[in-house]
């Protein structure tokens, strides 16, 4: 059976590399002996599906095919920005929300590419608080955010992804997390919140897939919102992961971000063309998981990946208007007049890179 596994990991590992067309103009392959470009990237946990594009392009060698030697590393923290700022590495990923909220207070930062449009922190609460309500998770959107009025929920901190669909879910049911909820911040990644959840701290948390999916399948808890599977309908195509650089870094290493630009566009097309390619490297990837919580978690977040690293103004529409309103909602300015897709991003790379497949 582990051979067929192996086989046919090994036989997605090379429909990619087709399908990216190794070798292409501009891109070859470094030659053996050649020092390859290299860079740097920063995320807050290890390991999460919502990597899947960058960690899909390091395990198979498509950064390695397009000129680029990437080391990684993640900070157990929600926010990072500072890093990338303070030179801890050159590339970070994130919520684009989270990069245009440093931005719009000056700090000289730009998003290059994107992978994930959907919202993908998942909302879990015990099973007790969800029959309560009344509710399940095919339930109206507005009946489920309701359910949270009087719980205490985890998230990675003021101004992460979890903490802003938290914010924005409340807001939808008229529940203000001053008073008639708490959230309650927790580093440490998803150990740290199945943790805080298991001895009863938290009612219930917000964060990616497969940690909501181990909550369920161990802990008791349920699905109010599967943000990949079944999102509030405003939230279908919400662009939930991007990278981002410094400007400094935008200028001192331009091929170093196409390169990279190009491997995450070839791990995307990886991903749409051959997805059981993708399964099979990523039930290695996440080879410490039990099987069945595997195929839950897999099934769970395949939906999320985008076509190409390109984002849209449609996207950066959506993120400004719910940036906008979380500002608003904890008494902060909101955003300035005149701010623009061209001031968030910098698309010179992954348009560099696309021209190039």
């Amino acid at each position: 059976m582990r051979d067929i596994e192996r086989r046919s990991f090994m036989q997605g590992v090379a429909s990619v590399a087709m399908l990216g067309g190794f070798g292409a103009a501009g891109m070859a392959p470094a030659a053996f002996g050649q020092t390859a470009l290299e860079a740097s990237s920063l995320r807050s946990n290890a390991k999460s599906f919502l990597w899947g594009a960058e960690d899909f392009a390091q395990g198979t060698g498509l950064f390695t095919g397009a000129g680029l030697k990437l080391s990684l590393a993640a900070t157990n923290r929600g926010v990072n920005q500072d890093a990338l700022i303070g030179g801890a590495a050159d590339i970070l990923l994130g919520a684009p929300t989270q990069n245009m909220r440093v931005h719009i207070r000056r700090q000289p930062v730009k998003m290059i590419c994107g992978w994930v449009n959907k919202f993908a922190s998942n909302v879990v609460i015990r099973k007790a608080a969800a029959d309560k309500a009344g509710v399940t998770e095919a339930s109206a959107p507005v009946q489920k955010a309701a359910a949270l009025r009087g719980l205490k929920i985890g998230t990675t901190g003021p101004g992460g992804g979890p903490d802003q669909l938290a914010r924005y879910l409340m807001r939808m049911a008229k529940i203000d997390p001053a008073t008639d909820a708490e959230l309650v911040p927790i580093q440490g990644g998803g150990a740290a919140i199945l943790a805080a959840y298991e001895r009863g701290t938290i009612d219930g948390f917000v964060l990616s897939s497969p940690t909501s999916d181990v909550a369920i399948s161990k802990f008791g808890a349920v699905y109010l919102f599967n943000m990949v599977t079944n999102p509030p309908p405003e939230l279908e195509d919400y662009l939930y992961i991007t990278a981002s650089v410094s400007e400094k870094t935008a200028k001192e290493k331009p091929a170093e971000l196409t390169a990279y630009c190009k491997g995450i566009a070839l791990a995307l097309r990886g991903i749409s063309g051959d997805p059981a390619g993708f399964k099979a490297w990523a039930k290695t990837h996440f080879g410490d998981m039990d099987p069945a919580l595997f195929e839950t978690a897999f099934s769970n977040n395949i939906g999320m990946y985008m076509k190409t690293p390109v984002p849209s103004r449609k996207q950066f529409d959506l993120n400004l208007e719910f940036l906008d309103a979380e500002l608003k909602q904890l008494a902060q300015p909101g955003i300035p007049a005149g701010f623009r897709f061209e001031d968030a991003y910098d698309l010179s790379f992954a348009e560099k890179a696309m021209a190039s497949l």
